[in-house]
């Protein structure tokens, strides 16, 4: 009786042991040696908006110690409606003066790094869409992006 208790139990451990061989060599045959899906689309990349250029701004910084920053800013619009919504030469100054205000409130350690500057583009987005109109039910400015930067 413990011949045939042995003789099941080896059977059976030997069952469970192939199977788990063919999964394993099945999974293997399968992710190493099968061919990579094909790709039918390229991924859509929208294309930019309208850009509106601001020009160039330097400004002193919130620093105990004299530090400057110079950045040239150009933004890109949410559409066409929206470039001629702010064709109006008020529009123009207003965004000027608070993309200055924003400046003034950076201090050096903050913008030196890359991290900085998009923290301060996206202050500089947040702030400039508090102040522009809404068009077309979308913000104005999707996007700020500095052509020049340079602190000092």
């Amino acid at each position: 009786m413990a011949l045939v208790k042995r003789t099941v139990v080896t059977v059976v451990v030997g069952v469970i042991v192939l199977l788990v061989g063919i999964g394993g060599g099945l999974f293997a045959g399968l992710k190493y040696f099968s061919s990579p899906p094909e790709i039918t689309e390229e991924p859509q990349i929208p294309n930019p908006g309208p850009m509106l250029d601001l020009g160039q701004f330097t400004s002193t910084m919130a620093d105990h110690e004299t530090h400057l920053v110079k950045v040239k800013v150009t933004v890109e619009l949410s559409g066409a409606n929206t470039a001629t919504r702010l064709a109006d030469t008020g529009w123009n100054v207003m965004m000027k003066d608070e993309i200055l205000k924003t400046l003034k409130d950076q201090r050096y350690d903050n913008v030196r790094y890359a991290e900085g500057m998009e923290k301060l583009k996206q202050d500089l987005k947040a702030r400039l869409n508090a102040i522009l109109p809404r068009v077309d039910n979308n913000v104005a400015v999707n996007r700020v992006l500095f052509d020049e930067f340079m602190t000092q």
